[in-house]
């Protein structure tokens, strides 16, 4: 990833063993790359504190029913160091799911759906962030 000028990578508990996850996390280091670490659940989430990570993601989609529920973030950021960043990833739809997220002191979203599915995604990125409308 870094010899084609990635600054960061994304690591997702669900596909990876302990072994081969810390050691792309500690090659992910010896190469200067910041590393996402994706987790789904409780279990994945102590899994992942293990590394110490200074960046989480938190997919809020079931990769059994493909369902989305926010309250799955919400419900692990308890466990979650302060000084980790949190990503909520998938889900973010409205405004007030946003507003939902920060008030619980998340600042990073991963949102691709909402945008995919957007007929012009710079206004829905203004929509969902209350930024000005892309011209």
């Amino acid at each position: 990833a870094r010899w084609i000028g990635a600054d960061c990578i994304l690591l997702i508990v669900a596909a990876l063993g302990d072994p081969l996850l810390r050691e792309l996390a500690l090659l992910a280091q010896e190469l200067a790359l910041d590393v996402l670490i994706e987790i789904h659940d409780q279990a994945e989430l102590e899994r992942a504190l293990d590394l110490q990570p200074s960046l989480l993601g938190i997919n809020n989609r079931n990769l059994r029913t493909f369902e989305t529920r926010l309250d799955n973030t919400l419900n692990l950021l308890s466990d979650i160091p302060p000084d980790c960043l949190v990503v909520t990833e998938s889900g973010i739809h409205t405004p007030q799911d946003v507003t939902l997220m920060r008030s619980h002191g998340v600042q990073a979203f991963l949102v691709g759906e909402a945008f995919m599915r957007a007929p012009e995604p710079g206004q829905k990125l203004a929509e969902l962030f209350t930024l000005e409308p892309v011209a």
